[in-house]
This record gives structure tokens, C-alpha cells and sequence, in this order.
């Protein structure tokens, strides 16, 4: 069967052409009321591991066994200001 009208049916995935299990999910949104007390912790937990509530979350719903969560999705994400005004994050991009 094709995925696309395009694309012969008997190819390899590649590097280039990953297999549909490979690419990643897309980010929806997650929304919970929480205790004022909680949301300030794992804002301060972030800010002291230099990184964002996602990955905190991420790795604490992962720890908890809730998901299943590649450690690339944990990984920050952000962009530094200087390598996006530099350009040379466009080298790096994941897609």
C-alpha cells in the first residue's frame, strides 16, 4: 500500500525517509489545575537543572511509569538567543 501517490511502494526507509514509527509524535497541549505551591516547584526545579517545566514533567511522568518517553523528547529544546541570531541552529535542526 502507499503512503503517497508519489512514492514507489517497495522502498527503504532511510535516514532521509524515516519509517512512520520513527518520526516524532506531535506537541499537544496538557492542562491540569494544580496547587499554587506545586507549579512553583517545578518551576524552581526547572530553573535549577537549567531547564523547562516539559522536561521535568516528562521525566517525572516517565519515572512514575505513567509514559513512556524517549529521552530525546526530555531533552531541551530551546534555542539560544546568539545561535539563533548566528544562524547556526539551522545547521543542527532536527525535523
Amino acid at each position: 500500500m502507499r503512503d503517497h501517490p508519489l512514492r514507489p511502494v517497495n522502498t527503504i526507509p532511510s535516514a532521509a525517509n524515516p519509517a512512520p514509527s520513527d518520526r516524532r509524535e506531535p506537541d499537544v497541549q496538557l492542562a491540569a489545575m494544580v496547587p499554587q505551591s506545586v507549579k512553583r516547584a517545578v518551576r524552581r526545579r526547572a530553573e535549577e537543572e537549567g531547564t523547562t517545566v516539559r522536561s521535568v514533567l516528562l521525566r517525572a511522568l516517565k519515572h512514575a511509569g505513567i509514559a513512556e518517553v524517549d529521552e530525546s523528547e526530555i531533552a531541551d529544546r530551546r534555542i539560544a538567543a546568539g545561535a539563533e541570531r548566528s544562524g547556526a541552529w539551522k545547521a543542527t535542526r532536527i525535523r
